[in-house]
Formats: structure tokens, C-alpha cells, sequence
């Protein structure tokens, strides 16, 4: 028995522990999925093919993929119109673009140039119908929403050696009207003039494809950058610029392949590349003075400290992930391990099997203590507490309990009634018949007003008989069911404090047994500890975008802690606990196996009077009404019930079954003959009927309750980019409207 419990409590914690880790991860998961930086246009893609000319110029080709998102619900109807990209032109980097041609790769059209519009201004079908399909260069260095016509025949700019004079340009392109596109991709084509500056050692530029303003988020960017003629890895040098995750490498020829993985809005890619002088022809920013070495030191001190900073940052981030680790380790073995301790502490280690005695308890604390050792998270507690107390009072003579409606019993005095003779005055009045199964009623006893005392109740069952009592003058009269009962205290404010009366008076009445004693603290304060832990981690590993450290040390955290979480128990039993436990659990199996016995003599309606009650506390009384059965068949005979039980608290658990079924003799009746699911929509099990009612009474009042060291790379890009230098020429920045 004890090993099923702890199976039972592992396999049920267990999945606790699964439902819980697979709900947070994949709240986890969709956050960062949904985290484009906030941006409802992004580049899925986007590759550069960059051909170096001997005039220093830069011809370059975008090969874009991108996503547009959904704007069919946007307000003002908005959807997309237009894609554009900036650029800065400097007299001391870039001059001017030309050479503009634009490409729809998903469709093969090629767009032609047309005028300057706004998108805003123009319908579905005047936009399809006058712009689209059309590409446009634009000044707007004024502003992005006071375009000016810019000719780069005769508005780019004179190469200098300052960058004094300055254009913000915009390249344009305006697409069919569209809601939403998961991919659209195209092909973007210019030369950007004036990039370079020759020296007498060497021509060099620094390109920057996008920089620190563009807040379009792009997947992944690759590059080629190819030479002139004659330019080979021997006689090129070059550096990547990036704060994300990059590669490097040299190509065909020399040709610089770089590749930056997950930029995000307010990232840059940075180029600085330098060749030798003599493959270049006719550039039109010259200085007249060496400049190699000084490139080939300031790159070396900004790589060597930007590796400098990215190993410190390393060491921490390693140090940190180890700690992580580490302390959720040990936090999580302390809470299982105590998980288990605390759970083996709550359960009975006894030898009792059966008892066949009253236990030493209320059917309350009986009904309590079954809970914490049975390992039972039975929402039907607190109702049953209450529905054992008032069948305890009913078993001790301050109540009895009729089935249907009080009106049945209208002109009887129920005080001084006979069970018989009202089951024989149902049984021969249809219309009583049909009301048997409604509900009970409830009659409180002379005894109660005149003298109580003599009762000798526990606490428990005087709290559940000042309920009755209160609904009794409440209705106004000491006969009532319970259907009324609930209609009275629906619109009664301060009836749940009869209920919190009734349930603080178990709770007191349950400690004083000395039964239990406080456990599990610390399972609990490592388990919160390290699911507090394990949340923040997620947090922290989703940030930095490193789900194998989320998977291989998160998820295992969360799961643990969870488990121990599910499976530890906060009170254990004190050696006083384990013997009341014996009695709880022995009188319960006695129950459930007691026409097994052969030894069980005369059938002692008074004292399976009371074994009802505590069947009623342990959720079983339609199990123990059956094996009552199967040992005395005369049950099934309601001339013996009317001749030998009309005084038991078991009469009517069996009687009024047969309001609706005619008896055949003993003879006839078989062991299992009983429709017991007829027998208890016919009131039939007590038990069940009150819990039921009294779940709906407790349900009402509570709604009507108030509310090392490092060389360098010299130039060989290999290795990967690192932070330092931006503003490039270009500081691209992407777009749509």
C-alpha cells in the first residue's frame, strides 16, 4: 500500500512537473519568436554582392527577403506600399549613388523609375494603378516626409578630404497594394561613388551597409566583397565591425565572406578593407601620404580590446552560467531530497490493517486525517467534513434526516415521527414518491433546545449544529430541507461566517490531536528558491538568445523544482498521528472488505449507525451500503428494515429504494441485485445526497460573502568581426510605408 502511495504521488508530480515546464517554455519560446524588435517589417534575409572597382567605386547588389506583417487590422486601413533605404552622403566617404536598378525576385519583374509619392495620399487602386512597380531616388535630408527630387547626374556631391557637405538620400521602390507577406524578395542594384580614398601605399574605404539608426531587424547577412584585378589575400587587408555573432573568411582571389548572424534594431556592419594603390585607376579622393601602417595599428588596438572585453564579458557570462548551474543543482537536489523525506513522513508505517472500532476522533478530523495519509486532493473536503458531522448528529439523536422535500411533512409532528410509519405513508402517496429523491430534510430535535448537553457533541458537531440551528430560525421552522437551507443563505451577507466557524472549529479541533506536526519547510523554501531560479534563467538565456543553455540547464531546473514542489507535504505525523492513522485507514479497509469477514456475528445496526458516518468522512459510503449488503441480504427486505432498523441511521439508506420498486422476497434477492446508481438518484446513499447538498450550500455563502593574450588578425579576416569602428560611408538605414 505504501509503495502505491509514493508511485501514485511520483506519477501524478511528475506530470505536474511536465504540463508546468512545457507551458512555461512555450510562453518562453513565443516571446522570443514574437521578438522582432518590435517591428513589423524585418529582413528575413539579406546578402550582399559588393564589386570593387579600380576607380574605388562600389557596385553593389542586395539580394533582400523579407517579411511584411499583418496590417489588416490596422487602424485607418495602412497596408504596405512602399520599401525604401537610406544612405548619407559625405564629400569625405560617399558621394553619390547611381547605376539604381530594382528587381522584384518573387515575381521576375523589373521595376522602372517613376516620380516621388506618398503613399498616404494615393487609394488602393491609384496607388496599383499610377505608382507601383515603380522605383524612386529621393532627397530627404528635410525630412522623411518632405521628399525633394535629387538627379544623381547633377546633385551627388565632390570627393573631399572633409565631410562638411552632406545629403541624406532615399532609394525607394513601391510595391502592388498588400496586407501581409511572409516572403517577398528582391533585388537591389547601385554604385556608390567616391567610397574610396587612395594613398601613395594603399586605397582604402570603410562601407558601412547599414548602421546604429536602422531599427529594421534582419535574420542573417552575408557579404562577398570582391577586389579589382591583381588584389589577392597577399596584398588586401580587411576588417569586420560588427557587435553580433560574425564569421570571416577569405574567398576566390581574395574576396572578403562575412557572415553576421541575428541583428537586431540599433545594430551596425562595418567594413574596413585597403588594397594595394596600384590596382586602382582615377579615384577621385587622393591624399599625398602613407597611411597602411596606421590602419594596420588602430584595427590591431580596437581588436585587441575589443577581445580583451569580450573575455572578461566571457569570464563572467561562464562563471555566471556555472552558478546558474550549480546552485540549481543543489537547490534542486535539497527540495526533492526533502520532497521525499517530507511525503514518507505524512504516511502511516504501522501494522494496523483492519479496526473495527470507533476511531478516537471526529468524523471531522477523521475526514482530515484520511486526506493527508490516503494522499487524496479531494476537492470534496470541506463537504465532507460537514456532511459526516451533521450524519454524526443525526447517529446521536439531536436530528433526524428525511428523504424529499419539507413539504411532504407538512401537518406531521417530526418530532415524535417513526421512520417506518412515514416510509409507509411515502410508499402509498404518489405524489411523496416522486419527491423522494429532491433532497432531505432536516429536523432538529426537542433535545437540542432543552438540553444539549446531554448530547456530550465535539466541537465539530456543535459548530455543524449551530448551522442547522441558525437555518432552522432563519426559515422559521425546526423542519426543513435543504434546498431551503440554500435559498435562505443565498441572500444572507454574513452567513459564511457560520461557515468559516464550523470550518476553523475543525481545523482547532484536528490540532489538538497532536497528530501532525510541521514539515517540508525547507523542501518547500528550496523548491520556490529554485523555480524562482529557473524562471529568471529562462529569462536571462532568452535574452541573450542561447536556447541550448535555456534547454540543458532551465528546463531540467524547472522540472525539479516543480516535481519536489507537487510531491512534498507540509505536515507530517507525529508518533500520536501514526496510531490515530491506523485507526483511520484500518476502520476504512474494514469497511471496504468487511463481507469477507466471517467473523462478523449479528447484524449491529447502531454501530454500522456510526460506520456510516465515518464512511460518509472517507468518501465511501456507497462502498460500505454494498458490502452490508453482501453480508445481510435481509437489508434488501423492508419488512425487516420497518421490524428491526426503523430506529438506525442506516434505515433510510436502504428503505427508500423501494419506493420505486417493489420487493420480491429475501429469496429472490441476490447480493449485487441492486441498481445502485437508481438507489442513489432515489436518495438511497445519505451520504453522498448531503455532501452534495452541502457543496451547493457552501458554494452560495461564499458567493454571498462580502468582496591570454592576442596578436591580431592583421587584416587576413578570418576569425570573425568585432566591435570598434562604425559610421562607415553609407550608415544604411531600411524601411516601408
Amino acid at each position: 500500500m505504501a509503495a502505491k502511495q509514493y508511485a501514485s504521488r511520483g506519477v501524478r508530480s511528475v506530470f505536474i512537473a511536465i504540463a508546468a515546464t512545457i507551458g512555461v517554455v512555450a510562453i518562453m519560446l513565443l516571446a522570443i519568436a514574437l521578438d522582432d524588435g518590435s517591428a513589423d517589417l524585418s529582413y528575413k534575409t539579406l546578402d550582399y554582392d559588393v564589386q570593387v572597382q579600380s576607380n574605388g567605386d562600389l557596385k553593389v547588389t542586395q539580394h533582400i527577403d523579407m517579411k511584411l506583417a499583418d496590417r489588416s487590422d490596422d487602424d485607418g486601413d495602412h497596408p504596405w506600399k512602399q520599401l525604401y533605404q537610406q544612405y548619407m552622403l559625405k564629400e569625405s566617404d560617399l558621394t553619390n549613388i547611381t547605376d539604381i536598378s530594382v528587381r522584384n525576385a518573387t515575381t521576375g519583374e523589373t521595376y522602372q523609375q517613376g516620380d516621388i509619392a506618398i503613399p498616404s495620399s494615393y487609394s488602393t487602386g491609384e496607388w496599383n494603378q499610377e505608382h507601383a512597380k515603380q522605383w524612386y531616388i529621393a532627397d530627404v535630408s528635410q525630412g522623411d516626409s518632405n521628399p525633394q527630387p535629387f538627379d544623381p547626374a547633377k546633385d551627388g556631391l565632390v570627393a573631399g578630404n572633409t565631410d562638411d557637405r552632406s545629403k541624406k538620400i532615399e532609394i525607394g521602390w513601391n510595391i502592388p497594394v498588400t496586407t501581409s507577406a511572409s516572403s517577398m524578395k528582391f533585388d537591389i542594384t547601385m554604385t556608390m561613388q567616391g567610397v574610396t580614398t587612395a594613398y601613395q601605399d594603399v586605397a582604402t574605404f570603410q562601407w558601412e551597409p547599414f548602421g546604429a539608426n536602422n531599427q529594421i531587424p534582419i535574420g542573417k547577412v552575408t557579404g562577398t566583397i570582391t577586389f579589382p584585378n591583381d588584389i589577392t589575400a597577399d596584398n588586401s587587408w580587411a576588417w569586420l565591425h560588427t557587435e553580433r555573432t560574425s564569421t570571416t573568411e577569405r574567398g576566390d582571389k581574395g574576396s572578403l565572406q562575412f557572415t553576421v548572424h541575428d541583428v537586431r534594431a540599433g545594430d551596425y556592419v562595418d567594413v574596413v578593407a585597403m588594397f594595394d594603390v596600384d590596382a586602382t585607376s582615377g579615384v577621385a579622393r587622393t591624399r599625398d601620404t602613407t597611411i597602411k601602417n596606421g590602419i594596420m595599428k588602430s584595427e590591431a588596438r580596437q581588436e585587441r580590446q575589443w577581445r580583451d572585453q569580450q573575455r572578461k564579458k566571457a569570464r563572467i557570462r561562464l562563471i555566471t552560467w556555472i552558478a546558474i548551474a550549480v546552485i540549481g543543482l543543489v537547490l534542486c537536489v535539497i527540495a526533492v531530497a526533502l520532497a521525499l523525506r517530507s511525503f514518507n513522513r505524512s504516511q502511516y508505517h504501522g501494522d494496523i490493517e483492519y479496526w473495527r472500532d470507533e476511531p478516537e476522533m471526529s468524523p471531522a478530523s477523521a475526514a482530515e486525517l484520511l486526506h493527508m495519509v490516503a494522499d487524496k486532493h479531494s476537492k470534496t473536503l470541506s463537504s465532507r467534513k460537514m456532511s459526516a458531522s451533521v450524519l454524526s448528529l443525526a447517529s446521536r439523536g439531536a436530528i433526524a434526516i428525511y428523504p424529499g422535500v419539507a413539504a411532504m411533512y407538512q401537518g406531521i409532528d417530526m418530532s415524535q415521527a417513526n421512520n417506518a410509519d412515514i416510509a409507509r405513508l411515502i410508499a402509498n402517496d404518489p405524489a411523496r414518491t416522486r419527491d423522494v429523491g429532491k433532497t432531505s430534510t432536516v429536523v432538529i430535535l426537542p433535545v437540542v433546545f432543552d438540553n444539549v448537553q446531554s448530547l456530550r457533541l465535539c466541537p465539530s458537531e456543535q459548530a455543524a449544529l449551530d448551522l442547522l440551528v441558525t437555518a432552522s430560525e432563519r426559515i422559521g421552522s425546526p423542519v426543513f430541507d435543504l434546498d431551503q437551507m440554500n435559498e435562505n443563505f443565498s441572500d444572507w451577507e454574513n452567513g459564511y461566517k457560520l461557515q468559516e466557524k464550523f470550518t476553523n472549529t475543525c481545523d482547532n479541533e484536528f490540532a489538538m490531536l497532536g497528530a501532525t506536526s510541521i514539515c517540508g519547510g525547507g523542501a518547500f523554501a528550496a523548491g520556490i528558491c529554485a523555480v524562482m531560479l529557473a524562471f529568471l534563467s529562462m529569462l536571462y538565456f532568452g535574452a541573450i538568445g542561447n536556447l541550448a543553455l535555456l534547454a540543458v540547464i532551465s528546463v531540467p531546473m524547472m522540472f525539479a523544482s516543480v516535481f519536489a514542489l507537487s510531491y512534498l507535504k507540509l505536515k507530517g505525523l507525529t508518533d500520536n498521528g501514526q496510531y490515530l492513522a491506523g485507526q483511520v485507514l484500518g476502520l476504512k479497509h474494514y469497511m471496504e472488505d468487511f463481507s469477507e469477514f466471517k467473523d462478523r456475528g449479528v447484524a449491529d445496526m447502531t454501530l454500522w449507525g456510526r460506520y456510516m458516518v465515518y464512511a460518509t468522512a472517507f468518501g465511501i459510503s456507497e462502498k460500505a451500503m454494498k458490502q452490508m449488503l453482501k453480508a445481510y441480504p435481509q437489508l434488501a427486505d423492508p419488512n425487516w428494515l420497518d421490524a428491526n432498523a426503523s430506529d438506525s441511521l442506516l434505515y433510510w439508506s436502504y428503505r427508500s429504494w423501494y419506493f420505486n420498486h417493489r420487493y420480491a422476497g429475501p429469496a429472490s434477492v441476490e447480493t449485487n441485485s441492486m441498481d445502485f446508481s437508481q438507489f442513489s438518484a432515489n436518495f438511497g446513499d445519505i451520504g453522498a445526497q448531503l455532501e452534495s447538498g452541502f457543496a451547493d450550500i457552501q458554494s452560495t455563502i461564499s458567493a454571498a460573502s462580502p468582496s591570454g593574450s592576442f596578436n591580431g588578425s592583421g587584416g587576413s579576416f578570418s576569425g570573425g568581426g568585432f566591435g570598434g569602428s562604425s559610421g562607415g560611408s553609407g550608415g544604411g538605414s531600411f524601411g516601408g510605408r
